[in-house]
């Protein structure tokens, strides 16, 4: 038998302190991507910070999937959104969601854009209706990765795939983003916010996915100008990391009654993040984790 020191040695392998360069897939996920015929999808996010993937899953799975989201629509309190998030934290809410986040196209797209043992992060759906209100909707421009401190890694850390339900053109409301922005590693200013220039709106027929890594600015904030709705299931991937590595969540609100607030800012109780009510239950801490985050 060894010593303590050599039998670590032999536990860890050499590649435990190696890394990747963004897009130096390793040979088994060109593989997966090649095989399921992804490669101009990553070219896409890779040249751009957004792309496309199509043929996802028949077309009767995307109309069960439409109809799902809306039998479990409902009204929320109005929190300034300009559209309403109807359903959150929905993996538990119907067995089509575990076949969403599964889905081998999905996964290999987060593999490439938030490396191996990606996580789920967010897990939502949103129904957005014909206005006629005046205006285009501008002064949303954000990146979702925008409570990190920038200048963000040069690896992207969350990934954002939107499940287009119904065809995403400009006249539909589709999201709207600024090609090439990613490389800003930065949210935008005020007065970018305000100009939206050069951002254009992501066009794919339903069924299909638009997606864009963390730091491409981006609003869904463009009306819709046609009948009909158009319902999204937004699925963000992160980056398994940046989480602590011992878990308290079974610690009650009894145990921390008596505790100073510091004590439940450690453990996580007083951000948006990792959250059973999902991001929206407080609208209070969204901006508070996003001063902190950032200080």
């Amino acid at each position: 038998m060894g010593d303590a020191g050599s039998d670590i040695e032999t536990r860890i392998p050499d590649t435990s302190f190696a890394t990747r360069a963004p897009f130096e897939l390793s040979d088994e996920l060109k593989k997966k991507v090649a095989a399921l015929g992804l490669e101009e999808s990553v070219q896409q996010v890779k040249e751009n910070g957004y792309g496309y993937i199509h043929d996802l899953a028949p077309i009767e799975f995307t109309e069960r999937l439409r109809e799902v989201v809306l039998s479990l629509s409902r009204t929320i309190p109005d929190i300034g959104l300009p559209v309403p998030f109807n359903v959150n934290m929905l993996l538990p809410k119907d067995p089509i969601f575990e076949e969403v986040v599964l889905n081998p196209k999905l996964l290999t797209m987060a593999e490439v854009l938030c490396g191996k043992g990606a996580l789920l992060s967010q897990l939502i759906a949103s129904v957005k209706s014909k206005t006629d209100a005046s205006g285009d909707g501008k002064g949303g421009l954000h990146v979702d990765q925008g409570f990190m401190a920038a200048p963000y890694p040069v690896h992207n850390q969350m990934a954002t795939f939107c499940w287009a339900c119904d065809e995403f053109s400009e006249s539909a409301g589709s999201t709207r983003l600024v090609p090439g922005s990613h490389h800003h590693r930065r949210c935008p200013d005020e007065q970018e916010v305000a100009a939206e220039a050069g951002a254009i709106h992501t066009e794919c027929p339903g069924g299909s996915v638009a997606l864009w890594d963390g730091s491409v600015w981006h609003t869904g904030n463009a009306p819709r100008r046609i009948d009909g709705k158009r319902v999204v299931v937004h699925i963000t991937y992160s980056r398994l990391a940046i989480r602590p590595v011992e878990s308290y969540d079974f610690l009650g609100e009894d145990w921390l009654q008596d505790k100073p607030f510091e004590m439940r800012v450690l453990l996580g109780r007083e951000d948006f993040l990792s959250t059973p009510d999902g991001a929206f239950a407080d609208i209070a801490k969204i901006g508070r984790t996003m001063e902190w985050a950032k200080s």
